[in-house]
């Protein structure tokens, strides 16, 4: 199965076993429960900047 990978964002695998995701362009690497931290965490950043200010509320 592929995922996206956090460091190069280009198309990581994740194994069979769905414990490892492995980018093989820039070599990261992590257990999946880590990989779903990093990309909740990216979600997050990415959200926060779209939220545009509204002043008064």
């Amino acid at each position: 199965m592929d995922a996206r990978c956090p460091e190069c964002e280009k198309v990581a695998k994740l194994d069979d076993d769905i414990t490892l995701v492995k980018c093989p362009h820039c070599n990261f690497e992590a257990d999946y429960d880590s990989y779903l931290e990093i990309m909740k965490d990216q979600a997050i950043n990415m959200s926060s900047e779209y939220i545009p200010d509204r002043p008064g509320i």
